[in-house]
């Protein structure tokens, strides 16, 4: 007779899983979704000495650089990629990289959370002759800084700036692809981890810094960009600068963001220190022609010429696991940001499968028990 009740909790509790994998099949779509053609196509928030470290780190190099300076390298045949050494030619966890949305891990992880990015404030616009960054958060009031949490990371990431990577050609402008497919741009948002006291000590840690990227297509509509044009055009030469007020940097998050890849990656400028936690977002935002443009129109370290390029070539994967964080998991209660991985097989139905033959076993084996317990009873 006591087996009925767990018979009843084994059922209940095997019913539940399998309606949590059972959801990875309904993103298979999500999941495919690739890029859109063409044509549619602390640093510690209490010190203003850690926060000036850090917006003077960002001065001397395009995104998170480190031990090179900043006109030592580019993207040029004579300092391009190819001549870039030490982690970028010998780490083992580079990036960027392809995501293959058939070889990917499901992650049963909280959401990612984004603070403050609907707050607003002075930025600066620079053309620093690899792109243009957009720096200045650290000077934000503490309570109003942008920064993210959850999402499986392990602490709290101030946000420190963000960038953009193009190419001259539409088919080629972001670092990361999706089934080797670009899009024509990436957004990077860099945020450092608010437990390390300086950037170069995040950059000697794994988990030392976190970057969303998103990217953009060719739309209809532009209003992410919208306050940047403005300024973009005032920044075409290298080095220049200028000053946007009441800059909201929430402008640049899709309205989905649930959806997304993760993996363990590097920086995509030298020195590629392999301290970067990626999520990239899965639902693209749009940018319009003529602001794609506006980015084309930036000129590198050569005077008068324009940057045609400022993406690094794809890095092997080396057995690293990519993860794909579904929002059919905001239906689930989750605990903790502790990871649980299921890889699929397939579109994830092998799972399934299994699930239900050991439902059924279960099943068969407990009512085995409840009536041979109930037998020797009556006996």
């Amino acid at each position: 007779m006591y087996f009925l009740p767990t018979f009843y909790l084994f059922i209940f509790i095997l019913v539940d899983l399998n309606s949590i994998l059972g959801d990875n099949n309904l993103d298979a779509n999500l999941i495919g979704n690739l890029p859109f053609t063409q044509e549619e196509n602390h640093q510690k928030t209490t010190s203003h000495h850690h926060h000036n470290h850090h917006h003077n780190s960002q001065k001397t190099a395009h995104h998170h650089s480190s031990s090179d300076t900043s006109h030592s390298w580019g993207y040029e045949d004579h300092n391009g990629p190819h001549t870039w050494g030490k982690h970028c030619r010998h780490g083992t966890r580079q990036s960027p990289i392809d995501i293959r949305t058939s070889n990917l891990e499901f992650a049963y992880i909280n959401q990612l959370h984004f603070v403050n990015y609907d707050q607003s404030g002075a930025v600066e616009l620079k053309n620093n002759g690899h792109g243009v960054a957009i720096s200045g958060f650290e000077k934000w009031e503490p309570r109003q800084r942008p920064y993210i949490y959850g999402g499986g990371l392990t602490g709290k990431y101030l946000l420190l700036q963000f960038h953009f990577h193009w190419t001259s050609d539409h088919l080629y402008g972001s670092e990361h692809t999706i089934n080797n497919l670009h899009y024509p741009v990436e957004v990077h948002l860099v945020h450092v981890k608010e437990e390390y006291n300086t950037l170069t000590e995040a950059l000697e840690q794994p988990d030392g810094l976190a970057v969303v990227g998103i990217f953009m297509y060719i739309g209809n509509e532009g209003s992410s960009m919208a306050n940047l044009e403005t300024g973009l055009k005032r920044v075409v030469e290298q080095d220049s600068a200028t000053l946007i007020f009441n800059y909201t940097v929430g402008v640049h998050l899709p309205p989905v963001l649930d959806n997304f890849y993760r993996y363990q990656g590097s920086l995509t400028t030298p020195g590629c220190d392999e301290s970067v936690i990626w999520t990239l977002m899965v639902e693209p935002i749009p940018i319009l022609v003529q602001q794609l443009e506006t980015l084309r129109a930036i000129h590198g370290p050569i005077f008068g010429k324009r940057l045609s390029v400022n993406n690094r070539p794809l890095q092997p994967l080396n057995g690293r696991r990519v993860q794909f964080r579904s929002s059919s998991l905001n239906r689930q209660k989750i605990c903790s940001n502790d990871t649980f991985v299921t890889k699929p097989s397939g579109n994830g139905s092998g799972y399934v499968s299994v699930l239900n033959g050991l439902l059924t076993f279960i099943f068969a084996f407990f009512t085995f028990l409840a009536f041979s317990n109930n037998y020797y009873t009556v006996i």
